[in-house]
């Protein structure tokens, strides 16, 4: 009677041990996948960040074109006859800007202003419409380098990503990606996985763009 008691107590052990084993098999798989789901949306969010510091990163050389355009303008020595001055129409429209949106940025407040300059002085104006034209084709070989800078700064994937110039919305669109690795975390027969999460991000809309007459959209690919 007495070894049938070890006996069962021995396997009651056993059953246990085999129990908690199984427990734990199990919240370690839940674990694995619980971790790896979460990684998937850190990395989208890594590349919708990126994309979107991009974006921010490329409208800055358009309105810093743009900006020159409106000087390169009022040096024309065609001003000395009409006198259609542009940067006085700036400084007015940054003020009135600046009164009623106190809680905007400079550069927020210069773009907003120069977008309002242009919106009405290209139309008809075919000397702006060249100087304007010009700024854009330069800003859209420069922008490929600034973005390509702020992928990388980020550990974005450079291969696949690309910028519209502009989208349906007047907006610079980046588009890149984020390479997602799956964790087995020693459970060899979790099969390895990989993936490249791509995100988009916009600027702020370029209101002076539909002005423009000889302006298409383009895609630009990041050369990796």
């Amino acid at each position: 009677m007495v070894r049938i008691l070890r006996h069962l107590q021995n396997e009651r052990g056993n059953m246990t041990i085999f129990t908690l084993t199984i427990y734990w098999f199990m919240f370690m798989l839940v674990f694995v996948a619980l971790f790896n789901f979460s990684g998937i949306f850190v990395d989208k969010e890594q590349a919708s960040n990126s994309a979107q510091q991009a974006s921010i990163a490329a409208v800055r050389d358009i309105y810093e074109e743009m900006d020159e355009a409106i000087i390169k303008y009022d040096l024309s020595p065609k001003r000395y006859y009409d006198q259609d001055y542009l940067t006085p129409r700036k400084t007015a429209a940054m003020s009135s800007l600046r009164a009623s949106h106190p809680d905007w940025s400079q550069s927020e407040i210069e773009y907003g202003a120069i977008d309002s300059v242009l919106s009405s002085a290209l139309p008809g104006n075919l000397e702006l419409q060249g100087y304007v034209s010009l700024g854009l084709r330069k800003a859209s070989a420069e922008i490929p380098g600034v973005v390509a800078t702020v992928l990388s700064r980020n550990k974005a994937t450079l291969s696949g990503s690309s910028v519209d110039l502009f989208n349906s919305d007047n907006r610079i669109e980046v588009t890149t990606s984020v390479k997602y690795e799956s964790e087995s975390m020693g459970f060899d027969f979790i099969p390895a996985y990989s993936e490249q999460i791509y995100q988009t991000g916009e600027s702020r809309r370029i209101g002076f763009i539909d002005e423009v007459n000889d302006w298409f959209y383009i895609n630009i690919p990041i050369l990796g």
